[in-house]
């Protein structure tokens, strides 16, 4: 029969993992609205992603708690001796809760890729706006210079 240590960190252990759970889904939607370049949809994402991570640090507190209520410290290598041998029900839940982190982890250094990249491709834009835009088409009187800078199409 299992402890109640047990039983109490495999509920705590389950609504992590329901939470882990979403956050990786709006993880992979981030990616998908970086990837096709729908950055204007990410400012509620963001949204929805910061109130996931509270959720997230808040079941976490509680699960380091309850564990550290038992004498169990809630460091990853405390947790899985604690698990081991409390069946495989346990051990399997504690495994696809680490799985489910290492893919968040991945996905999260991935979107953070994505987003400097589309950063450096804003800046190169900008730049190449600033610069042209500093030959003037038109003088304080509101007419065009006599002659553009550079050479016309077609002259040598």
């Amino acid at each position: 029969m299992p402890s109640f240590a047990a039983i109490r960190f495999s509920a705590l252990l389950s609504e992590n993992t329901g939470q882990l759970v979403h956050f990786v889904e709006l993880l992979k939607h981030e990616q998908e609205l970086l990837v096709e370049g729908r950055v204007e949809e990410l400012l509620a994402l963001a949204e929805d992603k910061t109130a996931a991570v509270r959720q997230m640090q808040n079941a976490e507190n509680s699960r380091a708690l309850a564990l550290g209520a038992d004498g169990i410290d809630p460091s990853a290598e405390s947790v899985a001796a604690f698990v081991q041998g409390k069946g495989k029900t346990l051990e399997d839940a504690w495994a696809r809760y680490l799985s489910l982190a290492r893919e968040a982890s991945e996905l999260n250094q991935i979107n953070g890729k994505l987003i400097r990249q589309h950063m450096q491709n804003n800046q190169l834009a900008l730049s190449v706006l600033l610069s042209a835009s500093e030959i003037p088409l038109y003088n304080a009187d509101g007419l065009s210079p006599a002659k553009p800078p550079g050479r016309l199409l077609g002259t040598f």
